[in-house]
């Protein structure tokens, strides 16, 4: 049963259930295969394939794109112009009969297309014009196909030069070539044959493609280096076809193409030939970084100089992280290279089709909170005597932990089970990413190598074993402890016969910029299942084909780039179940920051759009982080303030961030006297737990307690330094609401009372452990249970809330409870902490090193006075709601 005879399989069913929706699936299908004449043995295995893909082909829903422009200001050009589409209809066709994309999906992609090149100027009239835009996608979700959409409508309308900028690295501007030459070129000038919209077996057509084939200047292999620049003949204001040419954004190659365009015949001071030019990662190397106000980055330069040579020309920047771009100076204007690139004339929100995984689906919940229930995401509790966060200088990767070997396993079974499933995806892959030093992934690959030899020899020697003899193996009982979740979709032994005959076939290959390794998917007829280790390579832009498993352990702290990591966002039909993403309790919750973030200010650009203002015209802002995570780098913010328009934690928990540990004895008397106050206004009494199998006994409560007494404790806790800009948000918050929150519920660990009672363990990595603090978000646990944060509740709100919670399926989450309640709720707890580490003989152990440690935590109930978070804001943003800088120098000055 071959890739091929399903293709036709299902491209015939395709176009009989399009053309007549009284067909049922199971008619369509049984009738095609039988007609194809499919082997009967093949036929059961074959329908399940084809019934999902002809199911998701027909159901996945695409919303269309967002536009923030203002219509009044843009003149409809489209119609006014006559267009055959060529180019268009057959890179539709291409995606259609290849199956790539469903209908709904392609119809959405052609009107956006068409609202975005409306947006751009009209290269059939003399008038000049520059247009800027951007358009804003989601990591992996087909950003690719959308611009290959607009290049190939730019061309049917009069585009006769188009400039495909990729991002940093060879192997995305190889990839990139490849697509370019499938979905507008049609042919492989270096294998010399026709592919994808350039193939057919009519030699009419044939004749028709070749003259209208697109010039093209680069290959799959080489960039528009000097000598293609010296030996190319063709000048785009003289050919009868489209020129495009597909670079790297590299200064030498930038360089090349600004002393092609000058050598034009006429040396003009313009080029009049109309232009597109694409910038892929908009957000990367093409910002200006520079401190000097008159001094550009090179690369920024090198674009805006490209851009101001022509004097009809469209740019338009391609992101999924497009925080930078909203933070380039409008204003910035230079003699030779003209405006910066600040998308000023629109900016398009591009919207995922229904059937795609993104940041929301890995990390958020149905109520936009993180949602630490994920059923895709697997915590690293064990890497910090391996592979730490942090690294110290001079480390080295030494031995893999534990949790990147169960990853491993988790890979192989992923394989068989897309076996099983007759997944039509051929390949899997595996990515592992815990640095960006190239000398680290290579100790990586060899550790990794390592390990994969010993489960290969056992697969191979023992795999076909009975069960009992099987799991004497370590390696062959883990593997089977992960294949238990699937034990349902096949037998043991077939898993096992399964897996010995793919074991032989995984690669397990570095990818850097110091490594001949590649991902050659396309050489591999029958899949590549690789585990692929690599850092900046595998970050931006460059897909990883049927990836299941990712091992992430990075500690940037820039939101944009941590989000570009994502190579497990994409289309996973039929094996999203499979997938896994294994990280750190930190960096989920910075993914979880982002995921909110960016969705924040998505809801930003349609506000935008529902204004009719245009970029230039309406100031954007960003969710600003108070976990030390930066929303871009530094330079890329010189012109963004930040503004603390109002911090909010409605129905949110306030937990500590770092506890610090010197003076522990004055803070326990803070508290101790804190409890004897309640005791003596209030009166304590036995805490009551709505969960009977909670240590509730070792907690005492009040009921009603002032907001003065709250905030009088409060302010005199020694907040550490992962919280100072938290305390005085925490504290302005509630002082704000003071009347809507005017009693809480308090409850109180017993050993601040002088009572002898164990305290709550919690244990850290040695890394943790800051001078005189430790950090309680990098590692060891979250301070508040979510079973404590029912506290305070009466049966009527706990039992409604736990209903809500079995409706929305997720199993440890708070959320309920602070939906429910009507008191904020004070925690005072006690906690031991432990020092995870290793002793002489390479074991490791945990050691006690603080008892007692005071610590308190916030459960909010819903605020009627919910006001946003903390931002950082864009130019335009400052001088239309602030007033600009030398405004407010001349009210100070007066």
């Amino acid at each position: 049963m071959s890739d091929q005879t399903i293709s036709r399989i299902y491209e015939a069913c395709i176009a009989a259930m399009s053309s007549n929706s009284n067909l049922s699936s199971f008619e369509a299908i049984t009738g095609m295969m039988m007609m194809h004449g499919l082997k009967v043995e093949d036929q059961q295995a074959a329908f399940e394939l084809l019934k999902h893909k002809i199911e998701t082909y027909f159901s996945t829903e695409q919303q269309p794109a967002h536009i923030l422009d203002k219509e009044q200001e843009t003149i409809p050009w489209l119609q006014s112009v006559s267009s055959n589409e060529y180019y268009s209809d057959r890179y539709y066709e291409h995606l259609r009969t290849e199956g790539q994309l469903p209908n709904k999906v392609i119809s959405v992609m052609k009107s956006t297309n068409r609202e975005i090149l409306e947006r751009l100027g009209n290269p059939n009239i003399d008038t000049p014009f520059k247009r800027q835009g951007l358009v804003v996608g989601n990591v992996q979700s087909g950003k690719t196909a959308n611009y290959l959409s607009l290049i190939n409508l730019a061309a049917d309308y009069g585009y006769k030069l188009i400039i495909l900028i990729t991002g940093i690295h060879n192997n995305l501007r190889s990839q990139t070539q490849k697509r370019v030459n499938e979905g507008f070129i049609g042919k492989d000038s270096e294998k010399q044959k026709h592919i994808g919209v350039g193939h057919s077996n009519d030699p009419a057509v044939m004749a028709v493609i070749k003259s209208n084939e697109p010039h093209c200047f680069t290959t799959v292999t080489d960039d528009f280096n000097g000598k293609i620049r010296a030996s190319t003949a063709v000048r785009p204001e003289n050919a009868k076809n489209p020129v495009i040419m597909v670079v790297k954004k590299n200064y030498h190659t930038l360089d090349n193409i600004i002393e092609w365009l000058r050598n034009n015949e006429d040396g003009q001071r313009f080029i009049e030939t109309p232009a597109l030019i694409i910038d892929d990662e908009a957000d990367n190397a093409s910002i200006n970084t520079s401190k000097n106000p008159n001094e550009t980055t090179r690369i920024n330069g090198q674009i805006r100089e490209m851009f101001n040579l022509f004097s009809q020309g469209s740019y338009i920047g391609y992101t999924a992280t497009p925080f930078a771009n909203i933070f380039i100076d409008p204003d910035d204007y230079d003699q030779a290279k003209a405006d910066d690139l600040f998308p000023k004339d629109f900016i398009f929100t591009l919207e995922a089709p229904s059937n795609y995984m993104g940041a929301k689906e890995f990390f958020l919940n149905d109520n936009g909170d993180p949602n630490y229930d994920s059923p895709y995401i697997e915590f690293i509790d064990d890497n910090e005597s391996t592979i730490p966060l942090k690294k110290p200088k001079d480390f080295e990767i030494t031995e893999l932990p534990k949790s990147l070997i169960d990853a491993m396993y988790e890979y192989l079974v992923s394989i068989v089970i897309k076996d099983v499933r007759s997944i039509g995806n051929r390949h899997t892959s595996m990515l592992i990413n815990v640095s960006h030093k190239t000398q680290e992934q290579k100790d990586v690959f060899g550790l990794v190598s390592q390990e994969y030899e010993e489960i290969r020899r056992a697969v191979k020697y023992l795999g076909a074993k009975d069960q009992d003899e099987r799991i004497q193996n370590h390696h062959l009982a883990a593997l089977y402890r992960k294949y238990l979740a699937y034990s349902d979709e096949c037998h043991v032994d077939e898993f096992f016969e399964k897996l010995q005959n793919v074991i032989e076939t995984i690669k397990v290959k570095i990818i850097n910029s110091a490594s001949d390794d590649k991902l050659d998917y396309d050489n591999y007829a029958d899949g590549l299942n690789v585990i692929a280790i690599g850092g900046y390579s595998l970050s931006r832009g460059f897909t990883l084909e049927g990836l299941t498993i990712s091992y992430l352990i990075r500690n940037t702290a820039m939101a944009d780039t941590l989000l570009q990591m994502g190579r497990w966002f994409g289309y996973r039909d039929r094996y999203r179940d499979l997938c896994k993403l294994y990280i750190p309790d930190a960096s989920f919750e910075w993914y979880a920051f982002i995921a909110q973030s960016i969705e924040e200010l998505r809801k930003e650009f349609i506000i935008m759009e529902q204004s009719s203002l245009t970029p230039s015209e309406y100031g954007l802002k960003v969710r600003n982080s108070n976990t030390g995570l930066l929303i871009t780098a530094k330079n890329k913010m010189r012109h963004a303030e930040s503004v603390t328009l109002s911090e909010s934690f409605s129905e949110s928990s306030f937990t500590l961030r770092g506890i610090v540990l010197n003076d522990l004895d004055q803070q326990r008397r803070k508290f101790a006297t804190f409890g004897s106050l309640i005791n003596d206004q209030y009166g304590l009494h036995s805490a009551y737990s709505h969960d009977k199998e909670k240590d509730h006994e070792l907690f005492l409560s009040a009921n009603d307690v002032t907001v003065n007494d709250i905030t009088a404790l409060l302010s005199n806790y020694e907040y550490s330094i992962d919280d100072l800009d938290r305390k005085e948000a925490l504290y302005t918050y509630i002082l704000e609401r003071k009347d809507e929150m005017a009693t809480w519920d308090v409850v109180i660990h017993k050993s601040f009372l002088g009572v002898q009672a164990p305290s709550q363990l919690r244990t850290f990595a040695k890394s943790c452990y800051d001078q005189d603090h430790v950090k309680t978000a990098d590692g060891g646990g979250r301070i508040l249970r979510p079973w404590e944060e029912a506290f305070g509740l009466t049966e009527e709100q706990y039992d409604r809330a736990e209903r809500q919670r079995k409706v929305a399926g997720i199993s440890q989450t708070a959320q309920f409870y602070r939906k429910n309640r009507d008191k904020p709720l004070l925690v005072l707890k006690s906690l031991d902490l432990k020092k995870r580490q290793k002793n002489a003989e390479g074991e490791t152990e945990d050691e006690l090193v603080f008892s007692h440690v005071p610590a308190f935590a916030i459960s909010f109930p819903k605020s009627e006075n919910h006001q946003p978070v903390s931002y950082i804001v864009n130019k335009v943003y400052v001088e239309g709601y602030i007033g600009s800088m030398e405004e407010a120098d001349e009210e100070l000055g007066e």
